[in-house]
C-alpha cells in the first residue's frame, strides 16, 4: 500500500469514527431529552415519541454498524432527522423557536461528508422546513402540551442549546482532522503524479533491447502472479495491488503488459478471466452448474460486465458461444 492509499483509508476511518461517535452522542441526547419531558415537563406522549426515535436509531445502528456506505447513511440521516426535528418544532413553536437549533448540524454534516453542492441543497432543505413549520404552526394547533412555568421552558431551551453545541463541536473537530489528512493526501498525489511523469519519460526515452528484456522478465512475473497464482479471480484486483505484490510500480507494469500485446492492465486481466470462463465451460456440465457460478469464479462481479467483456474479447455473447459449442459437439 502506497502513502496515497494509506491516507485515503485514514480519511475513511476518520469518517467512520465520526459517524460512530455522532450516533452515540445523538443517542445520549435523545435519551436525556426523553427523560426531561417525562420527569421535568411531564409530557409522557412526547417523551414516548422521542424514546421511539431513540430505539429506531439504536436498532438501525446495531444492524448496519459493521458494514455500511457512508454517503448513503449520511443522506438518509440528513433527510430523516430534520423531519423528526420538525415535529418537535411544531409543538414548541408558540413557546420558543430555539428548537430550530436542532437543524443547525444538517448543513455542517453535509459539509463534512458530502460534496459542496449538497451543502447548498441541505441548507435549502432546512430553510424550507423552518418556513413550513412556521406556516403550519400559525395555521393549525399543534400544542399537545403546555409549559406550566418558565423554568420548564428554560430547562428545555438550555438542553437544546447545549446538545447542539456538543454536536457542532464534534463535527467541527473531526472536519479539521479530515481536512488536514485530505490536504496531505493531495500533496502526496501531486508527488506521485510527478514521479509517474518522470518514469514515463524515462521509459519512453529508453527502448533498448536490454530494457525490452527487462520488461519481458517483468511480464513473466506478472503472469506468474495473475495467471498461475489465480489473482485474476479476485473481483477487486487492481494494478496497484499487483505492483505491491511485485514490489514494482504501475507505470512499469503497464509498459510490460503493452509490450506483450495487451492494450492495458484491464484488457490483460479480462483476457485471463475470459480464458478461465471458457475453460470452465468446457470442463463442466452446464446443466449442473450455472453460468453465474462460472463468471463469479473467474473474477467478474456481475453479469452485465461479464457479458460486455466476453463479447469484446470473443466477438459473440456467452450464450452464443455456448450454443456454437454445443452445435460443434459430435
Amino acid at each position: 500500500m502506497n502513502e496515497g492509499e494509506f491516507l485515503e483509508k485514514s480519511i475513511d476511518a476518520l469518517k467512520r469514527k465520526l459517524v460512530a461517535k455522532y450516533i452515540c452522542l445523538m443517542l445520549i441526547i435523545l435519551g436525556l431529552y426523553s427523560l426531561i419531558f417525562y420527569f421535568v415537563i411531564g409530557d409522557k406522549l412526547f417523551s414516548y415519541f422521542t424514546f421511539a426515535y431513540f430505539c429506531l436509531i439504536s436498532y438501525t445502528w446495531f444492524l448496519i454498524r459493521k458494514t455500511y456506505d457512508i454517503k448513503r447513511l449520511v443522506h438518509l440521516h440528513l433527510i430523516s432527522a430534520p423531519i423528526f426535528a420538525a415535529f418537535i418544532m411544531l409543538n414548541l413553536w408558540n413557546y420558543s423557536i430555539s428548537s430550530c437549533t436542532w437543524l443547525l448540524p444538517v448543513p455542517l454534516g453535509a459539509y463534512v461528508f458530502l460534496e459542496r453542492k449538497y451543502v447548498f441543497i441541505y441548507t435549502s432543505y432546512v430553510v424550507l422546513i423552518i418556513l413550513a413549520v412556521n406556516f403550519l404552526a400559525n395555521s393549525f394547533d399543534f400544542n399537545y402540551f403546555t409549559f406550566t412555568d418558565n423554568n420548564q421552558l428554560r430547562i428545555s431551551d438550555s438542553f437544546v442549546f447545549v446538545a447542539n453545541i456538543a454536536v457542532l463541536s464534534l463535527l467541527i473537530y473531526y472536519k479539521d482532522k479530515i481536512r488536514r489528512t485530505e490536504t496531505e493526501q493531495k500533496f502526496v498525489k501531486r508527488i506521485e503524479i510527478q514521479e509517474n511523469i518522470n518514469l514515463i519519460q524515462n521509459i519512453t526515452e529508453d527502448n533498448s533491447v536490454e530494457n525490452t528484456e527487462k520488461y519481458n522478465f517483468l511480464f513473466d512475473k506478472i503472469k506468474q502472479k495473475v495467471e498461475e497464482e489465480s489473482y485474476f479471480k479476485e473481483t477487486d484486483f487492481t494494478i496497484s495491488k499487483l505492483a505491491t505484490l511485485l514490489n514494482s510500480n504501475n507505470v512499469y507494469i503497464s509498459k510490460a503488459i503493452k509490450l506483450n500485446g495487451y492494450t492495458n492492465f484491464s484488457h490483460y486481466l479480462n483476457t485471463c478471466r475470459i480464458k478461465n470462463v471458457k475453460k470452465l465451460i468446457h470442463e463442466n456440465d452446464l446443466t449442473k452448474i450455472t453460468l453465474m457460478y462460472i463468471y463469479t469464479a473467474s473474477g467478474f462481479s456481475n453479469q452485465s460486465t461479464f457479458n460486455r467483456v466476453f463479447k469484446q474479447i470473443e466477438g459473440n455473447t456467452p450464450s452464443e458461444y455456448i450454443q456454437n459449442l454445443s452445435l460443434n459437439l459430435p
